[in-house]
């Protein structure tokens, strides 16, 4: 069995899969890492190309080692990657010519690549809930508590709607988030779930929810009062994680089955990122044995994360986070870093100092040697706002592909470092969580101007000027929903956990 252990070495106790799922994250603020990664052998990628992804899901899973019995995680990946995707194979890998390629991540029930985590991870919670249980561990039930900056709150609304045992809050930054995002949290059906909207960034939002865990008082007055223990679907979580890293061993596969690469051709995958989870399941699909030679992290304008990866320095004391077409990568402090950190030094300490470093005096530096390492696998670049609203009506004129903003930013990245391997851009959202922005880019409408029009008459203008684009029929429906959730809070602890008690006394 694989047990994990706290990547600041706070905590010194290896704990298993379903443990660490419940916690979502470490005593003292660390992440759990995996001890050890498994490898896989070119046979393997024969296999699961034959395979239904949900069958791939299973097998990849088994290969982590889970303290949960195959033939229950074999359930779990046939009840997550079912129906409620909208293609066969889930994760879709599409040729749009010249060795370019898109990881199309958003047929899930959201039209996000959280999806891909969120159908799956809840499930795998509620099993580990039920295994404490019936052990007679633990019969406390679990508030999972939730920052977003669009896209993860969403999924985690709809993958934890109405499962026993747990209810979920989620945060998101008020204004940072797309209209369409803000609509799916605020009118998500479900007895279990509660959205607040927080003054200020996603940061914000972030650091309050990070507050909350690590105040001890208030994990007793929960645990005390309502029976309740704290717990993470943010990919601080590694059951968010582990579900992303099979995306991209199952493209490879695909691939290689279609004849699009020989079995051992290196690939480079670009992928857009914020909180740098989607690039660090890349980097373990690499680690795992998938051939990819160079992992690209397009930023946008918040380009902190570009600049570490090219220079082993992350400042973020003078920036202040600027608002773009990408509000999911809208982001300064990507928490996920941490874990790539101590895979590059095995050293927990030197990881505890540099995020001491982080949250004292908004930076750190990486030692000449680990950031050696991490360049011998990351190349970081970024794209202005004007640029990736314009690369949308670039591509779908030449291509007659239409994208969002965050695979617009991912594919202009793309095509400055293309080089000799072909390259598996990824696409996290489907244009229509988009329309404003989308529409700016098909029409030449300078970024930045708003567009008062509701969400139908947006869609009607980009599907007049991208035919044969539909706007999902999910999406209409949502439209229709009625506001569940009015809430809204300053973005500090206390008045997060006030609109938590506040919530729980009237449930």
């Amino acid at each position: 069995m694989i047990s994990y252990i706290d990547s600041r070495s706070l905590s010194t106790e290896p704990l298993p899969f379903t443990e660490v799922v419940l916690r979502g994250i470490a005593p003292g603020g660390g992440l759990f890492v995996p001890e050890r990664v498994p490898s896989l052998d070119w046979p393997e990628f024969k296999t699961l190309a034959s395979l239904p992804y949900w069958r791939r899901v299973g097998r990849l899973f088994d290969r982590f080692e889970p303290d949960i019995l195959s033939k229950r995680v074999l359930a779990i990946a046939k009840k997550a990657y079912g129906a409620n995707f909208r293609h066969e194979d889930v994760a879709v890998v599409r040729d749009l010519g010249d060795r370019r390629f898109i990881l199309e991540l958003w047929h899930g029930p959201t039209l996000a690549f959280k999806d891909m985590a969120l159908q799956c991870m809840p499930l795998f919670f509620s099993e580990a809930v039920e295994q404490a249980r019936s052990k007679g561990q633990d019969n406390s039930e679990y508030l999972v508590l939730v920052a977003t900056s669009g896209d993860t709150g969403v999924a985690a609304l709809s993958g934890f709607a109405d499962r026993s045992h747990t209810k979920i809050a989620v945060c998101y930054p008020d204004g940072g988030v797309s209209s369409m995002q803000r609509l799916q949290m605020v009118t998500q059906p479900g007895g279990n779930l509660m959205v607040f909207a927080v003054k200020g960034d996603f940061d914000a939002c972030q650091k309050c929810v990070k507050d909350v865990f690590n105040d001890n008082g208030f994990g007793e007055e929960l645990l005390a009062r309502h029976g309740l223990r704290l717990s993470s679907a943010n990919s601080i979580n590694w059951g968010r994680l582990l579900p992303q890293i099979v995306y991209y061993v199952s493209a490879y596969a695909d691939m290689v089955e279609r004849g699009h690469v020989a079995m051992g051709e290196p690939i480079d995958v670009c992928v857009p990122s914020g909180n740098f989870g989607n690039l660090l399941a890349a980097y373990y699909a690499k680690r795992m044995g998938t051939p990819i030679e160079r992992l690209l992290c397009a930023s946008n304008a918040n380009n902190v994360l570009a600049d570490f990866l090219s220079t082993g320095r992350y400042e973020i004391g003078a920036r202040h986070l600027v608002k773009t077409a990408s509000p999911s990568m809208d982001i300064l402090v990507s928490s996920n870093l941490e874990r790539l950190l101590y895979e590059l030094t095995g050293n927990g300490s030197q990881v505890r100092t540099w995020m001491q470093d982080l949250s004292h005096t908004g930076g750190f530096a990486l030692d000449e040697v680990t950031f050696a390492r991490l360049r011998r696998d990351f190349v970081g670049d970024w794209v202005d706002n004007e640029t990736s609203v314009a690369t949308i009506g670039q591509v779908y004129r030449e291509r007659k592909y239409l994208m969002d903003p965050h695979t617009a930013v991912a594919w202009q990245v793309a095509d400055r470092h293309a080089g000799r391997a072909p390259m598996l851009v990824v696409s996290p959202a489907h244009w229509s969580k988009f329309p404003a922005d989308v529409l700016w880019g098909l029409s030449g409408e300078r970024p930045g101007v708003p567009l008062h029009e509701d969400e139908q008459a947006l869609f009607a203008r980009v599907e007049h000027l991208a035919p044969g684009q539909p706007v999902p029929s999910v999406i209409r429906e949502i439209c229709m929903r009625p506001v569940r959730f009015k809430r809204r809070i300053d973005g500090d602890r206390q008045a997060l956990e006030q609109g938590i008690r506040d919530w729980l006394e009237s449930a």
